[in-house]
């Protein structure tokens, strides 16, 4: 083999082995960016939670206040009117504590939603990460296989070029029946 083709296939191999450790690098900072961007997801998340949070809580104090409101406001009318004593002032704050009951319920019900739905996104942003771990691994792999590739198929050139410059090469035999036996060398030209 002439030695320019050896160059141009030595070339090659350095080619693709550059390539292939380079595309392993490039995906482990690939995966290093996707874990990131599922980190500060799951950031937004845990903001978003205390917003639901403190929100709730706001619009329950609001529902105790306009409770409050309407309990003074029935008791101020049936006073005012001379029917404090009377079962319908009773029947009116019963009303009035049956819907902030009503409305502190639902308050609750769409916060145990809202707390659900967190813990749903923290699971989603927990596999993004694992995820995106897994696929730096797996481009790592396919560059490592790529390179072992590349090897497999320099390998026999590399050899008959290697042959070239040694004339004839010694290579012994074993004779697996015979375990004690030294080896045998044969010269091939």
């Amino acid at each position: 083999m002439d030695p320019i083709s050896i160059g141009i296939m030595a070339v090659g191999l350095g080619m693709q082995i550059f390539g292939g450790v380079s595309q392993a690098q490039n995906a482990k900072q690939t995966a290093a960016v996707n874990q990131d961007i599922a980190k500060q997801e799951a950031a937004i998340n845990d903001v978003k939670a205390r917003q639901m949070e403190m929100e709730a809580r706001r619009t329950q104090i609001e529902n105790m206040r306009n409770g409050q409101r309407a309990r003074a406001q029935a008791i101020q009318t049936a006073t005012t009117q001379g029917a404090q004593f009377g079962t319908g002032l009773q029947g009116g704050l019963a009303q009035v504590q049956d819907k902030m009951a009503w409305n502190m319920l639902g308050v609750d019900q769409a916060l145990a939603n809202g707390r659900d739905i967190n813990s749903l996104n923290k699971n989603i942003s927990s596999d993004k990460m694992q995820l995106a771990a897994l696929g730096g691994e797996n481009a790592t792999a396919a560059g490592y296989s790529s390179l072992g590739g590349a090897l497999i198929k320099a390998g026999p050139i590399v050899g008959q070029v290697s042959q070239g410059f040694g004339g004839s090469a010694n290579i012994g035999t074993f004779d697996s029946n015979n375990w004690g036996a030294a080896p045998t060398w044969k010269t091939y030209a």
